[in-house]
C-alpha cells in the first residue's frame, strides 16, 4: 500500500470514531508583528456547547520590559471569543473582557486569565494578574502603626506588589464587574510566625503571586458552602500554593493551611479533582512536571494533608518536556475501553520540545502534545509517584508552541486551546514571544488512538470506585 493510501485509510478510521467530524484547527487570535498585533496566554471554559476562549491582547505593549507580561511598558487587556456550537463557529470579532488602560495603577494591565463557569448558576468568574508591577519585581512590606494605647497595628503595604483582579459576569460574558482583591489573597499567608519586623517594616513569606492562567477547577463532589468548591493555584516565591473557595471566589483559603508548601520548587501549576475527591497538583518545571496529591480527612471542613511532591522527567513514559519549562493543563475524564470497563483517563498537556538545542526560548518550546494515562483503579492514583510513568504522547502540533489549556465540552470532547506558530520579536528594548492563539476540538478516541472513548454515564464514578 502506498503512502497516499495509508493516509486515506488512517483518515477514514479516525472519522468513524465519532458521528460527526470535529472542527479542524482554528486560529482565533492571530499575532501580526508587522501590524503590532500580539497575543499570549490561552484560557478556555465550557458550559455545554458554549465555549469561551480568553487571551492576553498585548498589542499596546511598547516595551517588553517584563517579557511582555504585566509590568511591561504599555497596556495589556484580556479579550474573548465565544462559540455556542462546541467550537465549530465563533463570534466574528473578539470582545474586550477586561481592559488595560492608563499609564499606572491597577488598571494599566490585566492578563493571565484563570476562568471557571459555575455549573449550577452559569455565573462566570475570571481572575487575573493586574497592575503595573511585574511578578519578578513584586514586593510586599509590613507597616507597623503605633496605637495610642501602646499596642501596634500591622498592615500590608502592597504599593509595590503585583495586584490581583477578580471579575464576574452574569450575562454570559457580555459584561464584567470586578475589583482588586490583592490584599485578600496576600493576607492568606501573612501570619505572625512568617513576618519579621525591623523599624516598623518587614517582610512576609509570600511577596509575589498570581493565579496560574487557564482553567480553575470546580469540584463535582464537594459542596460545603453556597457553591461547589473551586480550586486554583498561586504561583509564588514560595512555589506553587493551592487555594480553594466554597463561595465561588468571594473568599479563599489555603488548602492544607497557610504553612503548607505542596510544591516548593513548583512554578505555574494546575489542579484537578481525582475520582475520589482528592486533589491532584501538576506543576511546571524545567524538563517535566511536579505532581502532588492532597487527601481529605474531612472534605466539608477542607481538612487533610499533602503528600510529598515527585518529579516526572522521563522521556519514556513520563511527562518530560525537552529543555523548556512551560505551563500546561491537567484534566481527568471518565472513559471506557473496548471491554466497556469504567476507567479514568488523565490528560496532561505541555510542549515536548526538541533536541536541536537553541538559545531562543521560543524555539525550545515546540511540539505541544497531550500526554494520556489510564487510571484503571483507585490504586493508580493512590500516591503522587503513580503519575511518574505510564504516559503516552499525542502530538497536536510540530510548530513552535507553548502554553495550553483544555476543558470538557457538553459532548465529552476536549476543547483544546494552545499557543502555536511562535515568534520572537523585538518590542522596544526587549525581546518578546508572540503566538497565534489556536483551538482544536479533540475526541478522547483521537487522543488515545481509538483505545478509549468518553463516558458520560452518571453512574460511572460510583461503579469505578466500588469495583473490586
Amino acid at each position: 500500500m502506498n503512502m497516499k493510501s495509508l493516509f486515506l485509510t488512517a483518515t477514514a478510521a479516525v472519522a468513524l470514531l465519532s458521528s460527526a467530524p470535529l472542527p479542524a484547527q482554528q486560529v482565533l487570535f492571530k499575532s501580526q508583528p508587522d501590524r503590532h498585533v500580539h497575543y499570549r496566554i490561552p484560557a478556555i471554559m465550557a458550559q455545554g456547547k458554549t465555549l469561551w476562549y480568553f487571551t492576553d491582547d498585548r498589542s499596546q505593549v511598547t516595551d517588553a520590559t517584563a517579557w511582555g507580561d504585566i509590568g511591561s511598558v504599555g497596556n495589556i487587556s484580556i479579550v474573548c471569543r465565544k462559540s455556542t456550537d462546541g467550537g465549530r463557529t465563533w463570534q466574528p470579532e473578539p470582545t474586550t473582557a477586561i481592559e488595560g488602560r492608563g499609564d499606572s495603577g491597577f488598571d494599566r494591565g490585566h492578563g493571565d486569565a484563570a476562568v471557571v463557569c459555575d455549573r449550577e448558576t452559569g455565573k462566570l468568574l475570571l481572575i487575573c494578574a493586574s497592575g503595573d508591577v511585574s511578578y519578578g519585581r513584586s514586593d510586599v512590606s509590613v507597616k507597623r502603626d503605633e496605637q495610642p494605647d501602646g499596642t501596634s497595628r500591622y498592615s500590608l503595604d502592597l504599593s509595590r506588589a503585583q495586584q490581583v483582579g477578580r471579575y464576574y459576569s452574569t450575562d454570559g460574558g457580555k459584561t464584567w464587574q470586578g475589583e482588586n482583591i490583592a490584599a485578600d489573597i496576600y493576607r492568606l499567608y501573612d501570619t505572625a510566625s512568617e513576618a519579621t519586623y525591623d523599624d516598623g517594616r518587614g517582610k512576609v513569606a509570600v511577596e509575589r503571586l498570581f493565579f496560574a492562567s487557564g482553567r480553575i477547577c470546580q469540584s463535582a463532589l464537594i459542596k460545603a458552602g453556597s457553591s461547589y468548591r473551586i480550586y486554583s493555584v498561586l504561583t509564588t516565591n514560595q512555589g506553587s500554593l493551592v487555594i480553594y473557595s466554597d463561595d465561588f471566589g468571594s473568599s479563599w483559603q489555603p488548602l492544607g493551611g497557610a504553612a503548607a508548601r505542596p510544591a516548593p520548587k513548583g512554578d505555574e501549576a494546575k489542579v484537578e479533582e481525582l475520582p475520589d475527591g482528592s486533589v491532584l497538583l501538576s506543576c511546571r518545571m524545567l524538563g517535566g512536571r511536579y505532581f502532588n496529591i492532597f487527601r481529605y480527612t474531612s472534605a466539608p471542613k477542607a481538612a487533610g494533608h499533602w503528600a510529598e511532591p515527585v518529579a516526572s522527567t522521563s522521556l519514556s513514559g513520563g511527562t518530560a518536556g525537552q529543555d523548556n519549562a512551560t505551563n500546561g493543563e491537567i484534566l481527568i475524564v471518565p472513559a471506557t475501553g473496548k471491554d466497556k470497563r469504567p476507567v479514568y483517563i488523565a490528560l496532561q498537556s505541555l510542549p515536548f520540545g526538541n533536541t536541536k538545542g537553541s538559545p531562543r526560548n521560543v524555539e525550545r518550546r515546540s511540539h505541544v502534545s497531550v500526554y494520556w494515562k489510564v487510571l484503571g483503579s483507585k490504586a493508580d492514583f493512590d500516591t503522587p509517584d503513580r503519575f511518574l510513568t505510564g504516559w503516552t504522547r499525542y502530538e497536536v502540533t510540530a510548530a513552535n508552541s507553548a502554553y495550553s489549556t483544555m476543558a470538557v465540552d457538553g459532548k465529552g470532547n476536549i476543547a483544546f486551546a494552545y499557543e502555536d506558530n511562535g515568534q520572537q520579536i523585538k518590542c522596544g528594548s526587549q525581546n518578546m514571544e508572540v503566538y497565534d492563539m489556536t483551538f482544536q476540538s479533540l475526541s478522547l478516541e483521537t487522543i488515545t488512538g481509538g483505545a478509549y472513548r468518553y463516558s458520560g454515564k452518571s453512574s460511572h464514578r460510583a461503579t469505578f470506585l466500588n469495583a473490586e
